[in-house]
């Protein structure tokens, strides 16, 4: 999708509905490293999603996307290099603190799953969160030795957040990733836990009547949530998983169920996704997001 470009942040104006933002920060992944390439190859594969000679027709809902005037902006990416992962972090929260300051929605494309830390440290001045998480993994482990800030840790850190106040996880599979007792302490916090399986067995629909009600909601994609198949390039896939019409059907059913504050999407690594499909099929589902959000927003406003 070809966009405006904002080279300056500190000069973002407030005119934008949409606001892309690249995390190239892969320091705390802790299988194979290459997610901080993932804003580039999402950036790239997505310049197939343009509006061609007819549009952005949609003809499973027979209807049009991106033609109310809707304005997006890419913001380029966040500094992390040479920085450590405070700076990085830092860097990341103060970006995404002035897109919504100037009230557009951001969209954080990583970079491995830690992302998820400083964007979510942004919203502070919102309340009643609920985290949607896409992901193969619970993402509930507290600390690797004394580190706290891993890829694995994103969904226990945003449960210490006092703005979050619900979690749905979706896609939960494969073994080793988290024990039992992390799986027990995130009932115990209130997340809904969604195994793929639950998705296979209850499809979209389904899925979609279980997401909890709150105020504001924030859509958190790990691409490994998709099934390998679909989606290979990625540090640490597992088989079983989502299929892309059931996230980005449940996607759009959680822009409509209320007011949807920010996304990212994360773990996309190309070098080991050697033909781009997993950029690809990446690249889509932003887009699917930006039109089911854009269109509501566009709807609220009359236009």
């Amino acid at each position: 999708m070809k966009t405006e470009i904002c080279p300056d942040l500190a000069r973002l104006g407030p005119r934008y509905d949409v606001a892309i933002l690249g995390m190239p920060f892969d320091v705390a992944a802790s299988a194979r490293s290459g997610a901080r390439f993932g804003p580039r190859g999402v950036r790239e594969a997505s310049t197939i999603n343009c509006d061609g000679l007819y549009g952005m027709y949609d003809p499973v809902r027979d209807t049009y996307y991106l033609d109310r005037g809707e304005k997006i902006i890419d913001c380029g990416d966040v500094d992390v290099s040479p920085c450590g992962y405070e700076q990085a972090f830092e860097n990341c929260t103060a970006a995404v603190k002035k897109i919504i300051s100037t009230g557009a929605l951001p969209v954080v494309i990583g970079g491995d799953h830690s992302i998820t830390i400083p964007v979510l440290r942004a919203f502070t001045g919102f309340d009643d969160i609920c985290v949607v998480q896409f992901d193969a993994h619970l993402d509930w482990t507290d600390s690797y030795g004394e580190f706290k800030y891993s890829h694995s840790s994103p969904m226990r850190r945003a449960s210490e957040m006092a703005h979050v106040s619900k979690m749905m996880q979706i896609g939960l599979r494969g073994l080793g990733s988290s024990g039992k007792k992390d799986f027990d302490e995130a009932r115990a916090w209130g997340s809904t836990l969604v195994t793929a399986r639950d998705v296979h067995e209850k499809g979209a629909a389904g899925v979609a009547a279980l997401i909890p009600q709150a105020k504001n909601y924030y859509i958190t994609v790990d691409i490994d949530g998709l099934d390998p198949s679909i989606c290979p390039g990625t540090g640490s896939p597992q088989a079983g998983g989502l299929l892309y019409q059931q996230v980005s059907d449940i996607m759009e059913a959680v822009v409509k169920k209320g007011n949807v504050v920010g996304l990212d999407l994360a773990e996309v690594a190309p070098p080991y996704d050697p033909c781009g499909q997993t950029s690809l099929y990446a690249a889509q589902l932003v887009l699917d997001f930006i039109c089911y959000y854009t269109k509501k927003r566009s709807a609220e406003k009359g236009i």
